[in-house]
């Protein structure tokens, strides 16, 4: 599948020079966990809420502190034509989350983990029949396969035997 197909169209985002508590009010205003940071339309990195904790463990004062202190930069960026198991495999190879999807340089969507585990559902979803068909299949055949050994060894049709 497509990443422009279940990619978030909406992004929010904020300027390097804002402070990290405004940072904080739109993630929480919002209900997300991360905003992309632009600056005339060009991305120049991801802050999320771990970032925002950093911030915070650090000691600095989050109404004076710039987002460009904390944010993570470079971003990589991916084209919303690519697969969803290209963005699955750099999410889990970069050990990050979320993804901004970009095409010459605009920022057009962004896709996170749990995006595409919606996308895997669907697909378990729609594979579950075959799975259960060939799970059966495979017993069926280990069934004839015993049976086919017990014949061959004189096993089979043999009366049971009387315990005393």
């Amino acid at each position: 599948m497509k990443l422009e197909d279940i990619m978030i169209r909406e992004v929010i985002q904020i300027i390097p020079d804002e402070c990290i508590a405004e940072a904080a009010k739109r993630m929480r205003q919002q209900s997300i966990g991360c905003l992309v940071v632009s600056l005339d339309g060009a991305i120049k990195g991801i802050i999320t809420d771990r970032d925002l904790i950093e911030c915070l463990e650090q000691g600095h004062d989050p109404y004076r502190c710039k987002i460009a202190t904390h944010m993570s930069h470079p971003v990589i960026v991916l084209r919303p034509e690519e697969d969803h198991a290209i963005a699955l495999s750099v999410l889990r190879k970069r050990r990050i989350k979320r993804l901004p999807l970009a095409r010459s340089g605009k920022l057009l969507g962004i896709i996170s983990m749990s995006d595409l585990a919606g996308v895997a559902e669907g697909e378990l979803e729609r594979l579950w029949p075959s799975w259960v068909s060939i799970t059966d299949l495979i017993r069926a055949q280990a069934v004839q396969a015993q049976r086919a050994a017990k014949v061959q060894r004189g096993e089979e049709n043999m009366p049971a035997k009387k315990v005393a």
